[in-house]
């Protein structure tokens, strides 16, 4: 577990899966995550979705402190070629939003793994529209390397390009 003055950072545990139906509900917030369509139930798709949550040693639950509540998630992936390598993806509940609890968190995590693992690098992308997520990576010093063109699916708005951001290790605040 990783801790902040606000936050702790721990592996997901089924007991979570209310609170992370906050925003695994909302429509937006999964069209800006990663262009798909929010669960409308906690039906068997997103039992599934949960069960999964469990095997993954590298995703952290983002718990507030004060309400000992889920609000969000960071997920770290690390590249299955480059082991010094690793992409960095966020969401926060919106009812906990502009608190500074994304930048809080990916920063600790980010820390955790340049100090503790041979990872020297972090990958990061986002959609052009999601200034929210832009502004995080601007904060955390992520260098935007450019428009990757016609990347994802959006369920909505069909195929979006995505911007391409980096932070090395040694260019970390």
């Amino acid at each position: 577990m990783l801790e902040t003055e606000r936050l702790f950072l721990r592996n997901f545990q089924m007991k979570d899966k209310d609170d992370c139906f906050l925003f695994m509900s909302d429509e937006q917030t999964c069209l800006d995550d990663g262009g798909y369509h929010a669960f409308l139930e906690q039906d068997e798709m997103y039992q599934q979705v949960m069960e999964k949550f469990l095997t993954e040693k590298h995703r952290y639950m983002i718990v507030e402190k004060e309400s000992n509540r889920v609000v969000g998630t960071v997920n770290v992936i690390i590249s299955e070629d480059r082991e010094q390598i690793a992409s960095i993806g966020y969401v926060v509940s919106p009812q906990s939003r502009r608190r500074g609890y994304a930048s809080e968190a990916v920063s600790e995590v980010i820390c955790h793994y340049f100090e503790n693992t041979q990872i020297n690098k972090f990958l990061a992308t986002s959609f052009l529209y999601n200034q929210a997520s832009i502004k995080v990576l601007q904060k955390l010093g992520f260098t935007c390397d450019g428009v990757i063109e016609m990347e994802i699916e959006h369920a909505e708005l069909g195929k979006l390009d995505l911007l391409s951001y980096h932070l090395d290790s040694r260019s970390e605040k």
